[in-house]
């Protein structure tokens, strides 16, 4: 995957600061075949998540972690990753519950998007 910008921002906070990736034939039919496995709606643009904004006990979006201050933080990954592809193998399936491991198994209603 190609790094084509770090951003930061106030979406969601899982995608606080993150590296967006060029979104490329290989990749797409990947992520397309996966979201038709499990029902799931349309994906957002790939990315690779470096900072999630939630708050370690209450799991909820902290505030002191605004639009320009996340800004300065992916200003700061930008100037420190100079990589600019990036080579993910063996893919890895985290679940919630050990249980929960047949990714055909899954339904969109069931998924937290």
């Amino acid at each position: 995957m190609a790094k084509t910008a770090v951003t930061g921002a106030v979406i969601t906070p899982f995608r606080a600061v993150f590296i967006e990736v060029e979104d490329s034939p290989g990749l797409r039919e990947f992520r397309d075949r996966l979201r038709d496995i499990v029902g799931a709606p349309a994906l957002i643009p790939p990315h690779i998540s470096l900072l999630y904004t939630l708050d370690r006990v209450s799991q909820g979006h902290r505030p002191d972690l605004d639009a320009e201050m996340l800004a300065a933080i992916a200003a700061c990954c930008a100037e420190a990753i100079k990589d600019t592809d990036f080579t993910l193998s063996r893919p890895v399936l985290n679940s919630t519950s050990a249980t929960e491991t047949d990714v055909r198994g899954w339904k969109s209603h069931a998924l937290p998007w």
